[in-house]
């Protein structure tokens, strides 16, 4: 079966492109605008869009409203948030899930994209992906298409010859390792032929849903839920964790994630001491949960990246998959930073979730299982000394 999967990987590629070309056969633009369109296409994930705001609001200056219309074409999990933010005038969201799965949606798709008319489409993604960020620009019809050269880690050779012929430009990349706000930067100074100084992403609350009453209440947050379960830290360093907060600052806990999380949470409760309570926010109700939160203890998940854009103190139990790339958050010069780590280094670091160690179902990788309690409580309890209670 290992010998057979390059070449069915070839064939799914190739049935995806003469689907796309029989799709879009014939399907004119047929939208009329006054202002030039211009598509933003993003399809990753919560925690991706959420460290591209740095870079996201500058597209506003560069296609100014009184020219362009921006369109963002984004993905359906993190749209209900971006809908709320100023930097584009639309937001047409897509379910990843299902384009890549079910033909009509696809083809509906695909053919709603063209029929926006945009003349420019521009995809900032480092890490492309074949059957949908790249699917979409081909789509456009733009007659300015741009995206980043990128790099190989969703694709192959047959992948990148048919994509990059779908584009009139490919920005630069460096092949150093940066992170990814530093990748964001550098794809808008390729596009825009300008300088940009990198900022830590922020989120602002006005801009937000506010109609809560946490900012009433005392406590902190737990998000101990994760979508790849070696990156999952032990229910019972969470629970620990919870009792050492609780002894040392009295505070309740707030355990929160997605609702298929709930039952992980109810472990943690039934192991803890402490009081822990289950809140279960929607993604448009998180920013301002966490906002309020005295600080926040997370394993790598979305909780992490929008904590530290509300400027509330984040610690993320950070293993090695994509150490250096996504976390930890460089330092900028005369920035606070609101969100640390706590690792357990190891010489695999970097493997791009490829895990060297054998894995049983479910089980988290070793550089995450051995992240120690004591190494976390560290930084929390420098939370602590600055001022929590």
């Amino acid at each position: 079966m290992n010998l057979l999967k390059p070449f069915l990987i070839i064939i799914k590629s190739l049935l995806f492109y003469l689907f796309d070309s029989v799709a879009l056969w014939n399907t004119p633009s047929t939208q009329k605008n006054q202002l030039e369109v211009v598509l933003l296409i993003r399809q990753d994930a919560i925690g991706d869009f959420v460290m591209w705001l740095d870079s996201a609001k500058e597209y506003r200056q560069l296609y100014p409203p009184d020219k362009y219309k921006i369109v963002l074409v984004g993905n359906i999990i993190w749209c209900d948030l971006a809908k709320v933010l100023p930097y584009w005038d639309d937001v047409l969201a897509v379910n990843v899930k299902q384009f890549k799965t079910f033909s009509r949606y696809r083809v509906n798709l695909l053919r709603q994209v063209c029929n926006l008319g945009a003349k420019i489409a521009v995809q900032p993604t480092f890490s492309r992906e074949f059957y949908h960020g790249d699917s979409l620009v081909r789509a456009s019809n733009a007659f300015r298409k741009v995206s980043s050269v990128g790099d190989m880690s969703n694709r192959n050779w047959l992948k990148k010859t048919l994509a990059n012929g779908w584009h009139t430009e490919l920005i630069p990349a460096s092949v150093q390792m940066m992170t990814e706000l530093e990748r964001n930067a550098e794809f808008f100074q390729g596009l825009s032929d300008k300088p940009h100084k990198i900022f830590y992403p922020k989120l602002e609350l006005p801009q937000i849903v506010t109609s809560s009453n946490w900012e009433n209440r005392e406590y902190y947050v737990l998000f101990p839920g994760v979508s790849a379960a070696l990156r999952q830290w032990p229910i019972e360093s969470f629970a620990e964790i919870a009792d050492r907060i609780y002894d040392a600052t009295g505070l309740n806990g707030i355990l929160d994630g997605a609702p298929n999380e709930k039952l992980l949470s109810k472990s943690i409760q039934d192991l803890a001491k402490a009081p822990l309570d289950w809140a279960g926010t929607r993604l448009a109700e998180l920013p301002t949960l966490l906002k309020y939160a005295k600080f926040v203890v997370s394993c790598e998940t979305s909780a992490v990246y929008i904590s530290a854009a509300v400027q509330t103190p984040v610690i993320c139990v950070l293993g090695g998959a994509y150490f250096g790339r996504f976390l930890p958050y460089p330092e900028l010069s005369g920035q606070e930073i609101y969100l640390k780590t706590a690792s357990y280094p190891m010489s695999c670091f970097g493997c791009n979730a490829k895990c060297v160690y054998s894995l049983k179902k479910d089980e988290p990788a070793p550089c995450v299982s051995n992240i120690s309690v004591d190494a976390v409580w560290k930084e929390v309890e420098k939370i602590i000394e600055n001022g929590v209670n």
